[in-house]
């Protein structure tokens, strides 16, 4: 902690030496059209004229205003310039003119000529739905990856997974180029496409790439168009990483990209043990490579349950050891102007290993509800992904397009584990394997018959398979109340599953444009999915596997659920507000059978809908949205053979589980304010879930059996959360908060038991630049967590400020300095911790040559383990987990 203030101090205080060294000065003015009508958006650059730079920009506001910061006494030149204008370039003097505001009047330019040499020089164009950036009026020239050249963009943030939002809003698709790479996935392209290539990026509001589609576009989607440089336009370039260090520690990675106006190609390849992740195992389990269910958007879903069994997710920040290699490959092809061809392939295995000792309180439980549980993990995956596209539009008013998505997937998941409870201390040993697989195909075709009419037809089919396999073994006797086993220390069960499933859906769309403010979407669709599930549990003694003979822990289920729906969507547009209410109307019939007895019920129901968006401004809107859904589980919460899920808990599902009910209200704001360069968004979200499926809980000591039920009490969520952003002259501001309180009902026992969590994190930040050569981001984060049982309740607090910093010196050197001090209670237990991170990076690279070398040391200060914690519908627990040790590493980067 020490170490955090005496930086912060030095850093004030060059901060206020900056201040004082400069003197700057305000520079206003106002632009009009020669009738006198205020342009907004217009840019305004001060050239320094020395360095033949961007010295300072401003963009106009609605009443045509700029204002900008210039130096006291120094020579620009002026550069003011909108699109259909003729620019306007003169030379001044920094002063403070606001008594007497310069007022400049741009003409027409009839020719429309220029407008590409405008365009080029133009820090911000909005045009329409598009907005583009030119990448190094924003950037600070120490950005390494396309991430940090998207992170210093206005109303932009990038996330530790390279997931990009913009004003709150997650990007949905990336292009380079135009060209989509990795089926629109962020992260490979954050984390690897290097920031010296980035020309421009282009934020493409209202995106939709379906040409027929453009004039009855519904979308409120984003997506992300990165424009190269020029001179990285038709040659291979790229890089290329090696390193290695004490205790066997070592690096590689590689990036080549080659983009022309017909073809890309891009390579992405790593592997490492020093936790630097490319594509981790929770990366494949959400990659969709952009492929998505229709019914969703009709207010209706079946939850399918995922492949990843639960497995712990390692990252940097609670693993011992992690090994990662990953190659991926990306095509994208224009065989003929009609005909585009693109596809992905994925390939990535991991090795880590995962230690913690965790504190569990038992919500509802007498006498000593405490459990010390000490964990020893190791996760390894083996995992393919591969898509292939292809897409033919012969003209404007037809598009037709095919997707195929193939995952496959070797996982295991071992852990040992001791159990420590009322005494009693379980020896565990437990491994979680699966060779799941799974192929998705699209066909979507898309016809403009007029100006006015639009259809369009999309079908998919799924097909996937899941074989997860639980190894058991446990010192103690696992549920001696429901599990007959015979004698043998330890004892080791095995529980098998498999499941099939076959998903299909399509949906036929007609949009009819009546007017220029109203339009209308007529649909029909259907869903249909077929699922079997087989499990079995028997007893392994001396290495030969006996049937336990007990029909209460097999399963043999067929589960089917089908979907019809109408809708009716109307799109009006009143002035600057935005009004779209939908109705869709469902037939669901759905039917399982096990045990020789059919449970079949058909249900319909109406779900109205409704969205309003009031635009301000083009950067400046407030929406309003409700949403119900119809939510149906499937087949793993209805089958009635029990489960045997951990160590300590059994599952047994529930074969009349009826749909849950959903309302979801949702209140959006931002204001995107480039003449003030104030930014701000933020959102409040209500969920209220009826019918919801809950469990009951049976608890036999440290034991339980948990049974899903439609429950009759309502759950919610509310949460809140705002971003905001401000520059000034030499620094900028940011602060985020997020507050999320969640109630949901369980029963135990007989008792019916409400879960209250509210969960918040503040986080406020500083960064500037000091003389053109240290960077430095300070902030601070602050956590509050309470959770609330029947009988328990316990509050978590996490202070941790944080410091980044990078100083360029000499000649080539660069030094990186990344610290955060973590101060952690644990208000019940009295439990208090501090942990501090150190990451310290030098680089040299020589001016203009492709060669860098690089010394980094990662947690200097060799923190052994963290706290984190979390809450459940039956237990609180505290953890620590157990971190990688110190480590360095000598590398070389040669850019090709």
């Amino acid at each position: 902690m020490k170490k955090f203030f005496l930086i912060t101090i030095i850093s004030l205080f060059c901060f206020a030496f900056q201040a004082q060294a400069q003197k700057k000065v305000p520079f206003v003015g106002q632009i009009t059209d020669s009738l006198g009508v205020p342009l907004q958006f217009a840019n305004v650059l001060a050239m320094d004229t020395v360095k033949n730079s961007i010295a300072a920009f401003g963009v106009t506001d609605p009443q045509g205003n700029f204002r900008i910061t210039l130096l006291d006494g120094k020579a620009y030149k002026l550069k003011i310039s909108f699109i259909g204008f003729l620019p306007v370039e003169a030379m001044i003097k920094g002063y403070n003119n606001t008594d007497a505001p310069l007022s400049v009047v741009l003409k027409e330019n009839s020719k429309q000529l220029g407008d590409v040499e405008v365009v080029t020089e133009m820090p911000v164009l909005i045009q329409g739905d598009t907005i583009t950036y030119k990448a190094d009026v924003f950037t600070k020239g120490n950005e390494r990856k396309l991430g940090d050249v998207l992170s210093e963009l206005p109303g932009f943030e990038v996330n530790e997974d390279g997931q990009v939002k913009v004003e709150g809003q997650t990007i949905s698709k990336l292009m380079v180029d135009g060209k989509e790479a990795f089926g629109g996935d962020t992260k490979l392209m954050t984390k690897n496409l290097p920031a010296n290539v980035v020309d421009k990026v282009q934020l493409l509001k209202n995106f939709n790439d379906v040409a027929p589609l453009s004039g009855v576009n519904q979308s409120e989607a984003m997506a992300l168009n990165i424009m190269l440089k020029e001179d990285k336009k038709n040659i291979l370039f790229g890089d290329l990483t090696a390193g290695a260090g004490p205790e066997d520690r070592y690096l590689g990675h590689a990036n080549a990209f080659y983009y022309s106006p017909k073809t890309s190609l891009n390579l992405i390849g790593g592997a490492n043990n020093v936790g630097k992740l490319t594509f981790t195992m929770s990366d494949y389990f959400r990659f969709s490579g952009g492929l998505g269910g229709f019914a969703s958007r009709s207010g209706s879903g079946l939850r399918l349950s995922s492949n990843n069994l639960g497995f712990p997710v390692a990252e940097r920040n609670n693993a011992q050891e992690l090994k990662n290699e990953t190659l991926a490959f990306n095509f994208n092809t224009t065989p003929g102007k009609a005909w585009r061809v693109s596809g992905f392939a994925i390939g990535s295995k991991v090795n880590n290993t995962l230690g913690s000792v965790s504190r569990r309180n038992y919500i509802l439980q007498t006498g000593d509800n405490q459990e010390i549980l000490t964990s020893s993990t190791n996760t390894r995956s083996n995992a393919g992904l591969f898509k292939f596209n292809t897409k033919y539009t012969p003209n404007p008013s037809l598009q037709i397009g095919y997707d195929a998505l193939v995952r496959i997937s070797d996982s295991e998941n071992t852990a040992i584990q001791n159990s420590e409870f009322g005494g009693v201390n379980n020896a565990i040993g437990g491994v979680n394997s699966q060779e799941p697989w799974s192929i998705q195909n699209q066909l979507s075709a898309f016809y403009a018959m007029d100006d006015k009419n639009v259809m369009s037809f999309e079908a998919s089919y799924e097909h996937k398979f899941q074989d997860p396999l639980y190894d058991l073994s446990t010192s103690e006797r696992p549920f001696a109340s429901l599990i007959t086993l015979s004698d043998d220390n330890p004892f080791n069960i095995l529980q098998s599953r498999e499941i099939i499933t076959d998903n299909q859906e399509s949906i036929l769309n007609y949009y009819r444009i009546l007017n220029k403010t109203n339009h209308i979407n007529l649909s029909v669709g259907n869903v249909y999915t077929k699922q079997s599930m087989t499990s079995d549990l028997v007893q392994r003694v001396n290495d030969n596997d006996f049937n336990l003979g007990n029909a209460d822990l097999m399963n043999d289920v067929d589960y089917t659920f089908q979907d019809y729906y109408a809708g009716i969507t109307l799109k009006t547009k009143f002035g600057n507000l935005l009004f779209t209410p939908s109705l869709n109307l469902h037939y669901y019939q759905i039917e399982n059978v096990q045990r020789g007895t059919t449970e079949r019920f058909d249900k319909t129901l109406l779900l109205p809908s409704a969205s309003a968006r009031y635009k301000f401004s083009s950067s400046h809107s407030l929406s309003l949205n409700y949403s119900p859904r119809a939510e149906f589980t499937d087949i793993q919460n209805l089958a009635r053979g029990l489960i045997v899920r951990n160590y300590n808990s059994l599952f047994g599902g529930n074969p009349i589980l009826k749909n849950s009910f959903y309302h979801n209200l949702s209140l959006n704001y931002s204001n995107f304010n480039m003449y003030s360069f104030f930014n701000v968004y933020g959102g409040l979200n209500y969920s209220k879930r009826f019918d919801d499926v809950s469990n009951i809980i049976q608890f036999t000591g440290l034991e339980r059996v948990n049974t899903p039920i439609n429950i009759d009490v309502a759950n919610e969520t509310m949460s809140g959360n705002i971003n905001a952003d401000k520059r000034f002259d030499n620094f900028s501001v940011n602060f985020s908060g997020r507050v999320t309180r969640s109630v949901s009902n369980n029963f135990i026992g007989d008792i019916l038991n409400e879960n209250v969590s509210l969960q918040q994190t503040y986080t406020a930040g500083l960064s500037t630049t000091f003389f053109k050569k240290m960077n430095i981001d300070i902030g601070l984060e602050k956590t509050f967590n309470r959770y609330d049982g029947n009988n328990i309740s316990n509050r978590f607090e996490n202070d941790k400020p944080f410091i980044k910093m990078d100083v360029r010196f000499w000649k080539g050197f660069r030094l990186d300095v990344d610290y955060e001090y973590n101060n952690y209670q644990n208000k019940a237990n009295d439990i208090q911790s501090d942990f501090e991170i150190l990451d310290v990076e030098l680089t040299y690279r020589k001016a203009k040559s492709p060669w860098e070398f690089k010394i980094e040391g990662m947690n200097l200060l060799n923190t052994t383990g963290i706290r984190r914690d979390s809450f459940s519908e039956s237990l609180i627990s505290t953890y620590e987990y157990f971190i990688q040790k110190r480590y360095w590493l000598l590398s070389v980067v040669y850019d090709l």
